[in-house]
């Protein structure tokens, strides 16, 4: 009995998995945003690292540890991106850990050349998070993650935020890794991503999201301007909570409308293999701040400014579509739609799909009613006597 018992005991301490891979915490130095950029040899990448004084608590657990950088900006270079990354650890004290990232920044220079090595570098790696952020500047990828946020920790923390913040504006765009993945594995569709800028006007250099990154295959193909930008807000229906800024119907002063709701639907057919789709967009908005006299509590004057939204909507929506034609990619995911809708005939002319997409033809139909009037009528400018 006592030998079974023993065998058992022995048995079942071999069974027993232990931590010997463990991580500490005081080991590892947390990546929050990198930077990508092209060499003449290969790849730079600049990593901006939580700096783990200023993030760690006090004894006492009252608060932070104040710092004037509460973050470290470190950078390698190698032949492949695991290369550059790798190199690191020739000057940082700590195993570098890429679960907290937020952002990842790639500079036009090196979009503009293949990125097969970088996406494929980012789906294989186990730690990165798919839901990170992805963008392109026009400039250096690493000078961006050295720029100090008024309000913020780190520059992670306020690139995330202002690429998340493109609903109130109306004038940027935002994807994430996964979604990216995603875009960028179809042969028919052209990835986008955040377009962010250094802005060096002001007396502290400050970074803004300003338009979009449109991908054809391995390389950037071109650009979106910030109206083209929210055109294809509306068809990927995100522009809830934006604003919009319109004319008044009898002064042509200007008037701002927040888009409450907004809502895009699709209808498809093909005819002789020419893809034919109707983009129905219905919107509820209200109106913010008038700059005119026109009291829109009339109905007739307000279906004028109702008409003036859509007009612009449309005019928003249909350079985007020229743009993507000019550009032959379909970056508005037109291919997917038709694929739903009609998966047999798609089946017959997706190996066309790049050669259609040049001559498809696309209606527009825009329903604006706007629910919130000022009760009162505008106010009127007073005369002073002289």
């Amino acid at each position: 009995m006592r030998k079974i018992a023993f065998v058992l005991i022995l048995i079942l301490s071999l069974l027993q998995t232990g931590c010997w891979n463990a991580r500490e915490i005081d080991e590892l130095a947390f990546v929050l945003s990198i930077g990508l950029d092209k060499t003449d040899s290969g790849f730079k990448v600049t990593a901006q690292i939580a700096s783990p004084e200023t993030y760690s608590k006090t004894p006492s657990g009252s608060g932070t540890i104040q710092k004037d950088k509460p973050f470290w900006v470190v950078s390698s270079t190698g032949k492949t991106i695991f290369e550059a990354i790798r190199n690191m650890a020739s000057i940082s004290s700590r195993r570098i850990f890429w679960s907290h990232i937020k952002v990842i920044i790639i500079s036009e220079q090196l979009a503009r050349s293949d990125t097969l090595e970088i996406f494929d570098f980012f789906s294989r790696n186990p730690e990165l998070r798919l839901r990170t952020l992805i963008a392109v500047t026009p400039g250096e990828a690493g000078k961006l993650l050295e720029v100090v946020p008024m309000m913020e920790k780190d520059p992670a923390i306020y690139l995330e935020e202002i690429i998340e913040n493109k609903n109130l504006t109306g004038k940027s765009y935002s994807i994430m890794l996964k979604d990216f993945l995603e875009d960028y594995l179809d042969p028919n569709v052209g990835p986008v991503t955040s377009r962010i800028v250094l802005d060096k006007s002001k007396s502290e250099p400050v970074l803004k999201t300003s338009g979009a990154y449109i991908f054809d295959g391995d390389k950037l193909s071109g650009s979106l301007k910030e109206e083209n930008t929210r055109g294809l807000l509306w068809i990927k229906n995100k522009m809830d909570d934006s604003i919009m800024v319109v004319y008044c119907p009898y002064d042509d002063m200007p008037a701002t409308l927040e888009i409450k709701k907004a809502k895009s639907s699709f209808k498809s057919y093909l005819d002789n293999e020419v893809p034919h789709f109707i983009i129905n967009v219905n919107v509820t908005a209200s109106i913010t701040e008038q700059s005119c006299l026109t009291d829109f509590n009339d109905m007739q004057k307000l279906n004028e400014l109702e008409k003036a939204l859509e007009t612009a909507i449309r005019k928003d929506i249909q350079s985007t579509i020229t743009t993507a034609k000019d550009l032959q990619v379909d970056f508005l995911g037109l291919s997917r739609i038709l694929h739903k809708q009609h998966k047999q005939e798609w089946h017959q002319i997706s190996s066309k799909w790049n050669k259609l997409f040049r001559n498809t033809e696309v209606t527009i139909v825009v329903k604006v009613d706007i629910t919130h009037v000022s009760l009162a009528k505008p106010l009127k400018p007073i005369k002073t006597q002289n």
